[in-house]
């Protein structure tokens, strides 16, 4: 009777494991806008940053990408929390989507020039 019940249990965990796996995964979409406080020179990065942006989870492994150029890989910085600095020409952009927070967020900064835009998943 311990055999069948050790097989059962084992059997409902080996089953468990794609679900748990496929559960972390996340795509998310997001439409940025730019801060109120943006000086003139980030408006012209606006066309760029206010398209559709989508933040994907798939396999451990976090990509963001855009209609507007960005496409780049990020990393785990704190749980929950993705990370990346993209290069669009001379300008330095860092891209953080916080999937722990309610709603998800994603917020782009330009540090030179203070430029930011951010947005929430729907």
């Amino acid at each position: 009777m311990t055999s069948i019940r050790h097989f059962l249990v084992l059997s409902a965990a080996a089953c468990s494991l794609p679900v748990a796996a496929s559960a972390q995964d996340v795509v998310a979409h997001f439409r940025l806008a730019g801060d109120p406080n943006n000086v003139q020179g980030c408006m012209n990065y606006d066309s760029s940053m206010t398209r559709v942006h989508t933040f994907t989870l798939k396999g451990g492994q976090a990509e963001v990408t855009s209609a507007g150029g960005i496409n780049d890989k990020m990393k785990l910085v704190r749980p929950n929390v993705y990370d990346t600095v993209f290069a669009l020409g001379r300008v330095h952009l860092d891209v953080v989507a916080d999937l722990g927070s309610t709603p998800k967020s994603l917020t782009v900064t330009e540090k030179n020039a203070g430029c930011k835009w951010s947005a929430t998943a729907p």
